[in-house]
């Protein structure tokens, strides 16, 4: 079952029982997916759409915290529940030690060696994990790895 059409189930579901707020994060996922095929000029690949989602769910994690400096706590739990909405059409985050095995990985094929090379590093790590990781976790990584 492709994105596209879970989300058009879920949200089906959500609108015959009543959930008001995942049928707006659903249509608002739904939203998002069709700005990107409109951008893009054609439908976006599976990988596209996870980092669609993934952009959405940070969005939502940084106006949380946005909301949590001015007091705000209705407002930060409720992006904090469309985060976490959105988060379950998004796969597992890849474990921390299978993070740095990557990295390791990665550095070694490409004979990195040192800062200037983080950008290719950081193109194929976040390729392979394919919206699985974050890229201020990767970004934090490679640092350290390419400055020992």
């Amino acid at each position: 079952m492709s994105l596209q059409e879970r989300l058009d189930a879920d949200l089906k579901t959500a609108l015959k029982s009543g959930d008001k707020q995942r049928v707006s994060v659903i249509r608002m996922l739904r939203g998002e997916l069709t700005n990107e095929r409109i951008e893009l000029g054609r439908a976006p690949d599976a990988r596209e759409e996870l980092e669609v989602l993934s952009r959405y769910a940070r969005k939502r994690r940084d106006a949380a915290a946005e909301y949590a400096k001015g007091g705000r706590q209705d407002l930060v739990d409720k992006e904090l529940a469309e985060a976490e909405i959105t988060q379950g059409y998004l796969p597992s985050a890849l474990a921390p030690e299978a993070l740095g095995e990557l990295v390791g990985a990665v550095i070694t094929e490409l004979g990195a060696s040192g800062m200037k090379d983080m950008g290719r590093v950081m193109k194929e790590v976040l390729q392979r994990a394919a919206g699985r990781a974050d890229g201020a976790a990767v970004s934090a990584l490679v640092k350290t790895r390419l400055a020992s």
